[in-house]
């Protein structure tokens, strides 16, 4: 039985290795990144979006002169902790910018693991793709700031339809999600707040992330100071009569 696994496992990784060669770093365990669960964390790299306070530069560019984890030493690695490890998280950069991401979850899967896709929204026609074959079991949106402050925020071309529909179809599916907003002074005040919480109505739950400057994409970022956490968890008890909201990663609970 041991080899059959080994053998099924090592066929999944030719697959990927063959395809797929941007997985940039993994996180052995999280208990973070998705809630309720212990999980490891697959970086990959590149992103269509240019956020100056993004707190991942180093993922943000498609071209890295760096080398890339293979996958089958990723299953590996997985497999050993099988049992322990509840899921794994896809995160970036942007996942859903690469085509190969079904084969990746559909690998996850294959492990007998459940995968969490991070994503930026921008690209509802992968996703979609992902929930038909069932190969998401949880996906954690970012929802930026209100729509029209987007195309500034990002810094590259968008189509807000694209969020939206994106939007609309994780609360459709009604699996396990979350979006968040990661509220960073001059790009997301309370008024935007308001704008994108009636816009996620039906959603289950807006987390309100505290900006972290120490490490941003624009060095301009490093010197605005964040939101007092006290002025995040009021706005958190105001919002909560639209949808369920929390405050995570506040200052005093994670000093610098």
């Amino acid at each position: 039985m041991h080899r059959a696994l080994a053998a099924g496992t090592r066929r999944v990784g030719q697959l990927i290795m063959a395809a797929f060669r941007n997985i940039r770093g993994l996180l052995p365990a999280s208990m973070l990144d998705w809630p309720g669960k212990i999980s490891a964390v697959l970086f990959l790299g590149g992103c269509n979006f240019r956020c100056p306070y993004c707190h991942n530069p180093e993922l943000v560019e498609a071209a890295w002169s760096g080398e890339c984890l293979e996958w089958e030493h990723v299953a590996g690695f997985l497999q050993e902790r099988a049992g322990w490890i509840d899921g794994v998280c896809v995160t970036g950069g942007e996942p859903t910018i690469h085509r190969d991401l079904p084969e990746l979850c559909s690998s996850i899967k294959a492990l007998g693991m459940e995968v969490k896709v991070d994503t930026n929204g921008s690209r509802p026609r992968m996703l979609r793709y992902l929930l038909e074959r069932d190969l998401v079991d949880f996906i954690a949106m970012d929802f930026k700031t209100s729509p029209e402050k987007y195309p500034a925020l990002v810094g590259r071309p968008i189509s807000m339809n694209a969020v939206l529909e994106t939007v609309d179809m994780i609360i459709t599916w009604g699996g396990q999600h979350e979006f968040r907003c990661t509220v960073v002074p001059g790009w997301v005040d309370y008024g935007d707040l308001e704008v994108i919480s009636h816009r996620l109505h039906g959603a289950s739950s807006l987390v309100l992330q505290q900006f972290r400057p120490e490490h941003t994409l624009d060095p301009v970022m490093r010197g605005v100071e964040p939101y007092p956490d006290a002025l995040l968890m009021e706005w958190s008890e105001k919002l909560s009569g639209i949808l369920p909201v929390k405050v995570r990663g506040l200052m005093a609970v994670n000093p610098a």
